[in-house]
Parts: structure tokens; C-alpha cells; sequence
């Protein structure tokens, strides 16, 4: 832990003043993130109600979870630095006041939307469902994505030999486990469908298997265009746009939750994952370390998670970092045509949506807009810009 903490603060000291700027506001966007419930909360942080200790903001209420903590019962209380949560109303300052209205003894900052909600508070919850929505997107795009990648680039087209039997069997295979999962799925309750999936997938992995051994020497082996296959249909699927095609499979579903978005974010995002790790490990899949571990005979996918994978995780970092600015931009994006995530999670794509409905109000989408902006710019700056100008130095020395 001291040589990572060191490592950070090194790196930190390289940096230029651009860059450092950056590392600041990803930090603080971090915090933010990370405690919101401290920073804006209708509860208070702690307080003392008949002789008992509470701690509502953190939802840890041992003696009486029905306990009105706005009321006189308790005798001591210590607030949050805003005394209202994302959805908290506060009726006195409804109908869009501006920045800096005074509301009793605190004052809205940022202003208030239609309903009297703090739109400070808003970009305090906004920050969090962006980075949860940024970070589960670009983990559940990451994983395909990056299996995809490498499997295409080390095949290629011309390295996989199937029979014919084979290839028949694996068509099959894919079409009834496909269809039983589908079949099963609409009779399963839906909490059950991941757990029904993964135990499709273990029995039909042990017969498949068997039937594997069994048709490897049926027919003629031929050469299987892997790379060519998944290529192809890979064009086709990034020929659509990519929100258009995600507004589309938002039409199953109305007012998703985080983790269902994310997963449609996800569908629309992987393919970069797989580009790049195809392009990767076609580069280094040339080099001697990789012949000779293959004239050893030693297994594929030993030599991609073991010499390839090492060698390549950089380049998918910084993809990483690329699609999580676009999952932050896409849920802003979807969230402001209104069809984000349910009315009651504030978003900075929903704060621009009320903007939208009122012009005049100004705060409602240039606070939002900057916070967006200058996520992104930091993200970008920081990552891509700073590897592609290492990679350049690296090329020329």
C-alpha cells in the first residue's frame, strides 16, 4: 500500500498544470460521488432523541426506524452541509428561484427547480448515478468486449480448423441453449433468470463437451473465418447510431433502473472493447514470445491471459476510461429527452430537461452542462491525450 501511495504521488508530481487540474476535479467528483448522503441529505448526520443516539443520513436508526427526525423529540442534532436531499420539496421556493434565495435560515445556492427541489443537491446525487452508471456500463461492456476481442485477434481466420460435424454440433448447441433460455426465462420469476442462465450454461457446457469429442472426427476439418464473421457483424451493428439504437431498446422498458441501463449502455458499447483488443493482440500475437510459447505446445488460452493479456491492458484502460465518458454523456443524453432513470433520481440530464422546460432559468442547465463538460475534459485530458503523447514519444525514441 506505502509503494502505491508513493507511485500516485510520483505520477502527481510529473504532471503538468493542466494535468493536475485535472487529477482535481476527478477527485472531487470522486468525493462527491462517494458521499453524497453526507453532503446533501433532508436527515440529519446525527442526533440524540429520548436519550437514544441516531445516525439517519446513513440509514442507521437501531431504536425506531419511524422516528420523525424533523420533530422536537430529539434534543441535539447535527446537520449536513445542505439540509435537503435530491428530492426534498421545499415549498417556499417553488416555481424556479434563482441562485442565492434565501429559504429561512439556509439558502438555495443553486437555485430551485419547478417543485422547489435544490438543484445543489441535484448535482450532488446527479454526480453519483453518473459515475455508477459510467463505471457498471464500462465494466459489463468490458468483460464481451475484451473476451470477443482477444479471441478473434489470436484465431484470426485461417488458425481455427473445425469438422463438419463440429461446426454442425456447435450450431445446434447455440440454438437449443439459446432457446431454452428464452423458453425458461418467461416461466422463471425474473430474480431467478441469472441464476437459471448460469445453470443453463454449466449443463449444456458438460454435454457439449462430450458431443465435442464425439464429432471431432466426423467429416472434413475446414477452415472457420472467425475474425471475418465478427468483424462483419460488428460494421453492421456500429452502421446504426448509437443512440438511436439505444433510445430503441429502451422502448422495452420504461423509467429503467441503474443497473438495467447501464446493461443497455453496455450493448452499444462493447464493440470498442473488442476493436481494440482484436487490434492488440493481432500486434502482439507476431512477436517471438508468443511463437515460442506456441511451438511448446502451450495451451491458447494460457498464452492470451498469461503473455498477451499483460502486454495489452494499458491500450484498454484507456478505452475504459473513453467509454465511461460516453456511458456519463449517453445517460445525460437519454435523461434529457426523458427517458432516464425514474423521476425521482435527479441527474444532471434531468436538471437540463427542467432547463429545457424553462428557458429563463438559467441555472438549470449551465451548472448541469459544466459539470458534464468538465468531467469529460478532465477524463480525457488526463487519460487519452497523455497516452497518445506517450505513445508518440515512445515511437520516436
Amino acid at each position: 500500500m506505502k509503494n502505491i501511495f508513493h507511485t500516485i504521488r510520483s505520477g502527481y508530481r510529473g504532471y503538468t498544470k493542466t494535468q493536475k487540474i485535472c487529477c482535481w476535479i476527478i477527485g472531487i467528483n470522486l468525493f462527491i460521488a462517494l458521499f453524497a448522503d453526507v453532503l446533501a441529505n433532508d436527515k440529519p448526520l446525527f442526533c440524540i432523541c429520548d436519550g437514544h443516539w441516531y445516525f439517519p443520513a446513513f440509514n442507521i436508526n437501531t431504536h425506531n426506524s419511524n422516528l420523525d427526525f424533523n420533530s422536537n423529540q430529539c434534543t441535539y442534532k447535527i446537520h449536513t452541509i445542505l439540509p435537503w436531499g435530491a428530492g426534498s420539496i421545499d415549498a417556499g421556493s417553488s416555481g424556479y428561484t434563482p441562485p442565492g434565495h434565501r429559504a429561512g435560515h439556509h439558502i438555495h445556492w443553486l437555485g430551485t427547480d419547478a417543485l422547489g427541489r435544490d438543484v445543489f443537491a441535484g448535482m450532488i446525487y446527479g454526480t453519483r448515478y453518473a459515475w455508477i452508471i459510467g463505471i457498471l456500463s464500462t465494466l459489463i461492456a468490458a468483460i464481451p468486449g475484451v473476451f470477443i476481442g482477444m479471441m478473434i485477434g489470436y484465431w484470426k481466420n485461417d488458425r481455427l480448423r473445425w469438422t463438419w460435424g463440429q461446426l454442425i454440433a456447435m450450431i445446434f448447441w447455440v440454438l437449443i441453449l439459446f432457446y431454452e433460455w428464452t423458453a425458461l426465462s418467461w416461466i422463471m420469476p425474473s430474480k431467478y433468470s441469472i441464476i437459471l442462465s448460469i445453470g443453463i450454461l454449466l449443463v449444456w457446457y458438460f454435454i457439449g463437451r462430450y458431443i465435442w469429442k464425439w464429432t471431432s472426427s466426423i467429416g472434413k476439418r475446414i477452415r472457420i473465418p472467425l475474425d471475418g464473421m465478427i468483424m462483419r457483424g460488428i460494421d453492421l451493428f456500429e452502421s446504426f447510431p448509437k443512440l438511436l439504437l439505444l433510445m430503441a431498446l429502451m422502448i422495452v422498458v420504461t423509467r429503467p433502473s441503474i443497473l438495467v441501463l447501464s446493461i443497455l449502455i453496455a450493448v452499444i458499447e462493447w464493440t470498442l472493447f473488442a476493436q481494440i483488443a482484436r487490434g492488440e493482440t493481432i500486434k502482439e500475437s507476431v512477436n517471438n514470445y508468443v511463437l515460442a510459447a506456441q511451438n511448446i505446445n502451450i495451451p491458447w488460452y494460457t498464452i492470451l491471459i498469461k503473455h498477451i493479456w499483460p502486454n495489452i491492458k494499458r491500450s484498454l484502460l484507456v478505452t475504459a476510461v473513453f467509454t465511461f465518458s460516453a456511458s456519463v454523456l449517453l445517460e445525460a443524453s437519454l435523461s434529457f429527452i426523458g427517458l432516464g432513470l425514474k423521476l425521482e433520481q435527479v441527474t444532471w440530464g434531468s436538471l437540463m430537461n427542467e432547463g429545457r422546460n424553462y428557458l429563463p432559468g438559467w441555472w438549470l442547465y449551465v451548472f448541469p452542462g459544466l459539470a458534464i463538460f468538465s468531467l469529460l475534459f478532465a477524463l480525457n485530458w488526463l487519460f487519452i491525450i497523455k497516452s497518445k503523447s506517450d505513445n508518440a514519444i515512445q515511437t520516436f525514441s
